[in-house]
C-alpha cells in the first residue's frame, strides 16, 4: 500500500513525497530536500508542531497519508550521541560483552565511527581490523587465489546499511541526533578483489580518512588475511567526544571610536611637527568662536526630507531586524576571533588624536608595541607643567550597532593593555581627555598645553563637500502630493473652495 506526505519548507513551498510503510522519515527528509533545494543535514520535520524521530519508519511515526510535515532548520551545532557497537565473535576480544561504547558529534559518518573504533581512538580495547578485511578465496585446482573485500555491515534499528554509499551517511541523516542507539556489525563478503575495494575506499572516504591525523595499521585476525595499511593516519584520544565550548573572548574596547577621515582635514601648508616624548605631534589650536563650526555651515532643509527610497531602506531594516538569527556555533566564534586576532596582527601604526577640554588637540602615531601607560604617559608630557600632575582619563566613543547601544570604552593605564592587540585600535582614532577631579573639571580652563605646542598649533579647517549639481530625490510630501494630484486629474493645487464635483450633482441642477 503507498500513500504519501507533503512537506512544506519556510517559505511555503511543497513537496510531494511518496511513501510505503517500511520507509523511514530520514529517506523522507532528503528527498524533500533535494526537491526543495536544501542541504538535509541541516533539516527536520515536524508534525504538529512537534519534531519527527527520524529514525523511524513511516508505519511507526504515527503519520497518516497525506499529513502535511513542515520543514524546519536545525541548529549546526551538532548534538552528541552514544553509540555502542556490538562486535562480532571474531572482534570481540577484550571488549566487555562483546561491545564497545564512545560518544559522537551526530555530524560524523558511520564510516568514521569505524574508523575510530577499529583504530583504539574510541571506545576500549586492542586495535581491531573493521574496515578493510579481505578474505581469500581459492582460483581452480592450481591453489592459486587472491583476496576478496569483507565489507562491514551496520544494523541500526532495524535497518541494513551495507554500501559504501550507506556508511557515508551521518548520524544525524539516519535520524540520530541525540541519546543512545546500538549498532550491530557483521562482515559480508563481496566479489570484488581487496585492492580495488581500497582504490574505491580511497575515493568514497577521503575527507573521512583525512581526519584521523597517526598512521595507525589495521590488525589482521586469524578470520582475515589482509595486508597492513600505513597510509590510514588516526586521530588524536579525545577527539571523538562532543565540541568543547571555546573559551569567552575578552570584550576589550575596539576602534570603533574613529574618526571619519571626512571630518577634518590638514592644512595644505607643510609645517614640521613637533618632537614631544619622542613622537612627533600635530597640534590644533582650539576655535575662536563659540559657535560650533557645524553651525556655522549652511544646509539646505530639503536634505531632511525623508525621500521613497529612505522609507524603503528603514522598511528593509526593520524587516532584517525582526527575523530570527541562530547564534554563532563555537567554531564559528573560534573562527571569528582568530580572524580578529590576524587583523590586529597586520596593523602597524595607529593614529591617534587626543581632544582636551578646551578643544585643542594632539595627533600622534602609535604602534603595537605602546600599551596604555605609554599612551598616558605621552598626553601628560603634552599638558602644561602645572597641569601634569592631575589625574585624568582617556575615553572613546563607539558607535551604536543593532548589537549594541552607542557607549564609551575607557582606556586603561596599563602596561599590560596594548593599544593593537589587546584594545584593537585602528586607523584614526579619536580620545576625548576628561579629568578625574570633580573640581578640575568644573573649571573652565584654557591653555592645557605647553607653551611650545600652543605656539605650534594651526587650525583646523573642515572641508566642505563639492555642491551635488544632481536634482534632489522626490520627498514622501512631494510624491503624496503629486499622487494625489494624478487621481483627481487636478493640478496639485486643488479645486476652488466652495465647488461642486459633477459626479455629487443631482439631475436637473446646473
Amino acid at each position: 500500500m503507498s500513500a504519501h506526505v507533503v512537506v512544506i519548507d519556510s517559505t511555503a513551498r511543497r513537496a510531494t513525497i511518496k511513501t510505503t510503510p517500511g520507509k523511514y522519515l530520514t529517506d523522507i527528509l532528503q528527498e524533500a530536500c533535494i526537491k526543495l533545494g536544501h542541504n538535509p543535514s541541516q533539516y527536520g520535520l515536524k508534525y504538529n508542531r512537534k519534531q519527527l524521530d527520524l529514525s523511524l519508519s513511516f508505519r511507526l511515526s504515527g503519520l497518516i497519508s497525506g499529513a502535511k510535515l513542515e520543514l524546519v532548520q536545525l541548529s549546526r551545532s551538532p548534538s552528541v550521541v552514544t553509540v555502542a557497537l556490538q562486535l562480532p565473535d571474531s572482534e570481540a576480544r577484550g571488549a566487555p560483552n562483546g561491545r564497545i561504547m564512545d560518544k559522537f558529534p551526530s555530524t560524523t559518518t558511520l564510516w568514521l565511527v569505524l574508523r575510530k573504533f577499529e583504530a583504539g581512538v574510541a571506545g576500549s580495547g586492542p586495535l581491531r581490523n573493521l574496515t578493510a578485511r579481505g578474505v581469500p578465496h581459492a582460483e581452480g585446482n592450481s591453489g592459486a587465489g587472491r583476496l576478496y573485500y569483507e565489507i562491514p555491515v551496520l544494523q541500526v534499528l532495524g535497518r541494513e546499511l551495507s554500501t559504501f554509499t550507506d556508511l557515508q551517511k551521518t548520524l544525524a541523516q539516519i535520524g540520530l541526533n541525540d541519546g543512545n542507539v546500538l549498532m550491530r556489525l557483521s562482515f559480508r563478503q563481496t566479489e570484488e578483489p581487496l585492492e580495488e575495494a581500497m582504490t574505491k575506499i580511497a575515493e568514497y572516504f577521503q575527507s573521512s580518512e583525512n581526519e584521523v591525523s597517526a598512521a595507525v595499521p589495521p590488525q589482521s585476525t586469524t578470520t582475515s588475511a589482509v595486508p597492513e595499511q600505513t597510509n590510514e593516519p588516526q586521530e588524536p584520544q579525545g577527539s571523538t567526544t562532543s565540541s568543547v565550548g571555546q573559551e569567552s573572548v575578552s570584550d576589550a574596547p575596539s576602534g570603533d571610536g574613529q574618526e571619519p577621515t571626512v571630518s577634518t582635514s590638514e592644512p595644505s601648508e607643510p609645517t614640521a611637527p613637533t618632537l614631544t616624548a619622542g613622537r612627533y605631534v600635530t597640534v590644533f589650536s582650539p576655535p575662536t568662536s563659540d559657535t560650533p563650526s557645524s553651525a556655522q555651515i549652511k544646509h539646505n532643509e530639503e536634505d531632511y526630507i525623508p525621500s521613497i527610497e529612505h522609507a524603503k531602506a528603514h522598511q528593509r531594516l526593520l524587516n532584517e531586524a525582526s527575523r530570527n538569527k541562530r547564534l554563532f556555533t563555537d567554531a564559528e566564534l573560534a573562527a571569528k576571533a582568530a580572524e580578529e586576532e590576524a587583523r590586529r596582527a597586520n596593523v602597524r601604526e595607529v593614529d591617534v588624536k587626543v581632544r582636551f577640554p578646551d578643544q585643542s588637540q594632539v595627533v600622534a602615531k602609535f604602534g603595537p608595541q605602546d600599551s596604555g601607560s605609554t599612551l598616558y604617559a605621552f598626553v601628560r608630557s603634552c599638558l602644561a607643567p602645572a597641569l601634569a600632575a592631575e589625574n585624568f582619563v582617556l575615553t572613546t566613543f563607539s558607535h551604536p550597532s543593532p548589537a549594541r547601544s552607542a557607549h564609551t570604552n575607557t582606556i586603561p593605564d596599563s602596561d599590560q593593555s596594548l593599544l593593537i592587540k589587546h584594545l584593537g585600535l585602528a586607523g584614526r582614532v579619536l580620545l576625548n581627555f576628561s579629568w578625574r577631579d570633580a573640581s578640575l573639571a568644573s573649571q573652565r580652563r584654557t591653555d592645557l598645553l605647553r607653551l611650545e605646542l600652543r605656539s605650534q598649533a594651526r587650525e583646523i579647517k573642515v572641508e566642505q563637500p563639492p555642491e551635488s549639481v544632481e536634482e534632489p530625490s522626490t520627498s514622501l510630501s512631494s510624491k503624496s502630493e503629486a499622487g494625489a494630484a494624478q487621481n483627481t486629474g487636478k493640478p496639485s493645487g486643488g479645486r476652488k473652495s466652495g465647488g461642486i464635483p459633477k459626479w455629487l450633482k443631482l439631475p436637473g441642477k446646473k
